[in-house]
């Protein structure tokens, strides 16, 4: 049985207490069909409210089958809801996102039905009711008596031993409303069905017992029909649990039926996120440039070239690269080129062109200017004006930024021939001309923009190499000995003169193998005694030391003639010089991020269970600051703390403007808890929702970020620029960091779904 005892509730408004029900004693059961009359305002819909377990009582006990009530906890109070009761509103409230099928269908699969199996039984209860016309109609494109018909239909879906019924014809015409009357009677045998009027002529000849209440208290209870009672059902404590997949299946069916609301949702979320994304890829491009690595030194402790996108490497075992080796590293993710014997890249020089200028009516200098091979240019796009080089003695010239903004180029230098006039760090040059026939910006090459490059053919860049090799070996040095033995004395002023970054060697084949020629102004040096030239019998030691070979001529004959600043030999000593195994190369990527995702890969490579390769980074070795990695570590530590705080931000917007929108679902969610969901499913259901709002505009942005990364203009200057640093493991966090504040916008909003009473709910609704 159901029995009320005393019961009474109070209602408390801006501190103004109100009386909703006084003393209530009542005892019903099953296979009655109970009318509830009484004016508006009586306390007819507070009883049936409190019966049904929507709203709270105060005073007195109600016992379900002997058992009390008042102690109940709303989980306690869902349950009862979910296994006794089935509602039929006056306001119908129906989900009017829904059509009628779904509404029915919604009982069902909240008692942990099938979506097979709760469609076949919603379909027979749907054409009890005839309303099998309507199955696909969503509930707003109902009239009232075909709402009430569907509330009926979900109320018998919902199979409860009670049906409470509130004013179930109060919007309806009499005829509906009699045939609404008679459809409650058809399904009361073995329920106790509850309804609640002002009307009794409307239910009295189905009717078995009338109970009038007067200013919330009972004033009449009289059985007009003799029945026999009989006690509520008592259900198992175990049930039926929702499948996983079945709440997945009814969160993405929530979003669908509200298109609008969730197409909003997903754009909000898309906008705050991406907000995220930007402060994560400046985050993840800093880091990018930002580390230290133990620098181990293969040529002179200095690289020249620092640009951000070049990597030293070679071997940690001193050996050559092998052909496959070189090709395993230039098959990597993010290389561009592989340079070989790199010394080259660390060149300054001045450069000049060979005729004046008509624009500015003088000859032009170019003070900084470092050579590059024309492999580095994998986009003909990159080439801002003019064409690639396609003869020997044409090449590209990469200006940086700000001589682009300061000079007229094209007039300047584009089919201009410029050649080098010296080098800035040795005194060492070549007086090759070149055409320069395309223009390039530095900084998409991801080159260190204070300078300018000549690219020139990669035959042209070896040949320079092997010029500018005796400026970058360890040690070169040279002992002249007299037939007599007798070194010559000088020695300091001949380590002056012959410093390594003082002569360059040149190929003169007059000369034998045991001959090494000298500058014919050297004899005054060389060979002068008592005031006299003699270099009779003058032998030279030629000797070199890289950091990988060493290799000394010996007993070399001193021949004078008439050459520039320079040592000469012939092809073949010049060719032993000049060794063709490659020890050490420069890997330069395609752009300036995530670089040190493709040094930690190279340092990753093993040979059996030891590190293959070492690799060094010289970007990142700033001898000169001393205080270069704290201003690094204080800038991370700047740039995750404003991520974070974007986080916090996007997450905080984010709830305020999800708030608004899921606030119009509130009823729904009411809805959803008369017929039998909890505070559980409700939950699960909110945070599914968000997650697939999140899958969605995470989707959004992985299209626009692979679309941004494939945009040549989107480039190191451009705001979206850190956006080209997401590589898949970046993607994961970012994903990670979305899941993190739908969690956080969910867990503040269940909190908002659940603070009221279902009544409160919908009546606030």
């Amino acid at each position: 049985m159901l029995r009320l005892v005393n019961v009474s509730k109070y209602y408390n408004t801006n501190n103004v207490v109100a009386l909703g029900l006084r003393k209530a004693n009542l005892e019903l059961g099953i296979n009655e069909f109970v009318a509830v009359v009484g004016e508006s305002g009586s306390g007819k819909t507070t009883l049936l409210n409190v019966i049904s377990g929507i709203d709270s009582y105060e005073e007195g006990e109600m016992y379900i089958n002997d058992e009390e009530t008042s102690y109940f906890s709303t989980a306690d109070l869902e349950n009862y809801r979910k296994k006794y009761i089935a509602f039929v509103f006056q306001n119908y409230n129906l989900v009017d996102s829904y059509t009628v099928l779904q509404n029915v269908e919604l009982p069902l699969l909240l008692a942990g039905y099938s979506q097979k199996d709760a469609k076949r039984r919603a379909m027979d209860i749907i054409q009890q009711v005839g309303m099998e016309k309507h199955i696909h109609h969503k509930a707003t494109k109902l009239s009232g008596g075909q709402k009430q018909r569907v509330v009926i239909a979900r109320a018998l879906a919902k199979d409860c031993p009670i049906i409470a019924a509130d004013e179930p014809t109060g919007n309806l015409d009499s005829e509906s409303a009699k045939q609404i009357i008679k459809l409650l009677h058809d399904i009361a045998k073995d329920k106790l069905v509850i309804v609640v009027t002002h009307d009794f002529d409307q239910v009295k000849e189905y009717a078995s017992r009338k109970i009038r209440i007067y200013d919330g208290e009972i004033v009449e209870d009289v059985e007009v029909q003799k029945i026999e009672k009989l006690d509520l059902p008592v259900f198992a404590e175990e049930e039926k649990k929702i499948k996983v997949l079945e709440h997945i299946r009814m969160a993405f069916k929530n979003l669908l039926a509200v298109p609008k609301k969730t197409i909003l949702m997903i754009l909000v979320f898309f906008v705050f996120s991406f907000f995220v994304a930007l402060v994560y890829g400046a985050f993840n491009l800093a880091m990018s440039m930002g580390s230290n690595y133990d620098i181990y030194y293969t040529t002179e402790e200095y690289f020249g070239n620092k640009s951000i996108s070049r990597i030293v490497m070679n071997k940690a075992d001193k050996s050559a690269f092998t052909a496959a080796e070189l090709l395993d590293i230039a098959s990597k993710d993010q290389v561009k080129t592989v340079i070989s014997k790199d010394f080259l890249l660390d060149v300054r020089v001045e450069m000049r062109s060979t005729q004046r200028i008509e624009s500015l009516d003088e000859f032009y200098y170019l003070g900084s200017v470092r050579y590059l091979p024309v492999s580095v240019i994998n986009n003909q796009s990159l080439i801002l004006s003019g064409v690639m080089p396609s003869a020997e003695g044409e090449a590209l010239l990469a200006l940086s930024t700000t001589l682009m903004n300061n000079v007229e180029v094209d007039d300047v230098f584009l089919n201009q021939t410029y050649y080098q006039s010296g080098a800035r760090d040795f005194n060492i040059y070549s007086s090759v001309e070149h055409e320069i026939v395309g223009i390039v910006d530095s900084g998409d090459l991801f080159m260190d923009n204070d300078y300018s490059y000549m690219i020139i053919s990669d035959e042209e860049f070896a040949e320079l190499t092997n010029l500018y090799y005796t400026a970058f070996v360890k040690a070169v040095t040279l002992d002249l000995t007299y037939a007599d033995d007798t070194k010559f004395g000088n020695e300091s002023f001949l380590r002056e003169l012959l410093i390594y970054n003082g002569m360059q060697i040149a190929v003169d084949n007059t000369l034998t193998d045991h001959q090494l020629g000298f500058p014919t102004e050297y004899e005054l040096y060389f060979c002068e005694t008592g005031g006299e030239l003699d270099c009779e019998g003058l032998t030279a030691e030629l000797f070199f030391q890289d950091a990988y070979t060493e290799n000394t001529f010996s007993d070399l004959e001193a021949i004078f003639k008439d050459y520039s600043n320079e040592l000469c030999v012939n092809q073949n000593i010049y060719d032993q010089i000049y060794y063709d195994d490659i020890y050490q190369v420069s890997v330069l990527t395609d752009s300036n991020i995530n670089v040190q995702r493709l040094i930690s890969n190279l340092e990753r490579i093993k040979d059996g269970s030891v590190e293959k390769y070492k690799v060094i980074y010289p970007y990142a070795f700033e001898f000169e600051d001393p205080y270069g990695s704290a201003l690094r570590f204080f800038e991370s530590l700047g740039l995750l703390a404003a991520l974070l705080a974007t986080i916090i931000g996007s997450t905080f917007l984010s709830y305020i403007i999800f708030r608004v929108i899921i606030n119009t679902k509130l009823r729904d969610y009411a809805i959803f808890r008369t017929v039998g969901a909890n505070q559980m499913v409700i939950r699960l259901l909110i945070y599914l929702e968000n997650v697939f709002v999140v899958v969605f505009s995470f989707v959004l942005f992985l299209g626009l970020s692979i679309l941004l990364k494939n945009m040549d203009a989107i480039n190191q200057y451009n705001i979206l620029y850190g956006l080209k640093t997401f590589a898949f493991g970046d993607y994961l966090i970012f994903f990670g960091i979305l899941l993190l504040m739908s969690l956080i916008i969910s867990g503040r909003y269940c909190g908002r779904v659940f603070q009221d009473t279902v009544q409160t709910s919908l009546k606030a609704e």
